[in-house]
């Protein structure tokens, strides 16, 4: 328990640890998807053979489709972890009184 100079107990610090706790998920929340856009980089639009072209079954290899797409789909969950991990971030900052 923290108390002020005037003898009460200071509201703000009182319930600290539960605004730390959402500040600090937030921010491992944008380590994880900083590693994974990292790892499997932005879910762009053109395919990793460098045509902006439509998949189909006739010019492409299905694993190099099947790849693409795993990376797209990764690609995108590391840019919701980001924002999420920042809105996380200002949801936990205290606010000033």
């Amino acid at each position: 328990m923290i108390v002020t100079p005037r003898g009460r107990f200071d509201e703000w610090q009182r319930g600290a640890g539960k605004v730390a706790d959402v500040s600090t998920l937030g921010l491992l929340l944008n380590l994880v998807g900083v590693i994974i856009l990292f790892l499997f980089g932005m879910p762009f639009r053109i395919a990793s053979s460098g045509k902006a072209l439509t998949w189909t079954m006739s010019n492409i290899d299905l694993q190099t489709k099947k790849l693409d797409d795993l990376n797209s789909v990764l690609g995108w969950i590391g840019l919701a972890a980001i924002v999420l991990g920042t809105l996380l971030q200002i949801l936990g900052t205290p606010k000033r009184q």
